[in-house]
This record gives C-alpha cells, structure tokens and sequence, in this order.
C-alpha cells in the first residue's frame, strides 16, 4: 500500500495529556507524524483546534480515525491525500421567550436537518424575562450547514426569536 499525507483537525480539550493521546493514537496505528500545532487564539470553551499531520497508508488512516472515534475525540477535518472532508461548527444565540417556545421542538428540527447540537447553554434571569440560549452545532459539510440555517431562521421568524450569527473573522 502506499503511503499518503494525510491531516487532521482535531478539537482537543486543553488540559495536560489530552495531546499525548492523539500522538499515542497516530503511532499505535503506524502513522509518521510530521507536524502538530495548536491554534491558541481560537481557543472556546476549554477546546481548541489542533492540526495533525503524518503519513499514512489508507488502512492506517481509517485505524487512527476509528480510534478516535471510539476515544470520543472529535475531529472537524480530515484528509489523505489532497481528498478532503470537513465537518463544519457553527456558534449562534437565541434571544427571546426560548424555553415558553419549545426549545427542544426547535432543536428536534435543526437535528432532522442533519445537524449535531454540542453545545447549549442557557442564560434565564426569570421565567417571565426573555432569555438567552448560546449554541454550537456541527454538520457534515457546508450543505448540511446552509440547510440548517434556512431552517433556524424560519423557525426564529416563526417564534419571534432573536438569531445573532457568530460573526466571520
């Protein structure tokens, strides 16, 4: 088999030994590590995005991506060989009567568009007072994403709920 170049980006929990992990992954699965970084500056809630790159046969690859998965490490890009497949994240608030207008309907129909709630935080001074939901989903590619966000804006429209997008910088 030949070997690849292959990428990772991994979102890691910035604590001690949560690197360790991945370079033990990418060895025990005959990966030739050649590059690691951190992205400090994009650090979110305790987690922060490192990129991984190594040489891999396709086998090798697919064992370090198994591996991963089954240590519930979450990885939001990868490719071998210039093939590329990302998972996208996306941040955004709720502002409005949230909970009085069936948080988990709305949740249940951004879910059937194909997305994955990671986050969900919730901001509630009174159960009389508006509230504050902050939210971080992830979808499979861009597509997915677009579609999910068509949705979440008819249903704000819809339950006249506040959206305010994370903003590209």
């Amino acid at each position: 088999m030949s070997v690849e170049d292959c990428k990772l980006v991994i979102r890691l929990e910035d604590q001690p030994g949560e690197l360790s992990k991945i370079l033990d992954i990418v060895a025990k699965n005959k990966g030739n590590l050649f590059s690691i970084s951190h992205i400090r500056e994009r650090k979110k809630e305790g987690h922060l995005p490192v990129v991984v790159q190594f040489q891999a046969t396709k086998e090798s690859f697919d064992g370090i991506l198994n591996d991963l998965e089954e240590g519930e490490i979450e990885v939001y890009e990868k490719s071998i060989g210039g093939l590329k497949e990302e998972k996208l994240a996306k941040d955004f608030i709720l502002i409005g009567h949230v909970i009085d207008m069936d948080i988990k309907d709305t949740l249940y129909k951004l879910c059937d568009d194909g997305a994955m709630v990671k986050v969900l935080d919730f901001g509630i001074k009174s159960l009389k007072d508006p509230s504050s939901v902050f939210v971080q989903m992830a979808t499979k590619d861009s597509a997915s994403m677009a579609k999910t966000m068509t949705s979440l804006k008819k249903i704000c429209k819809e339950k006249k709920l506040m959206l305010i997008e994370e903003m590209q910088t």
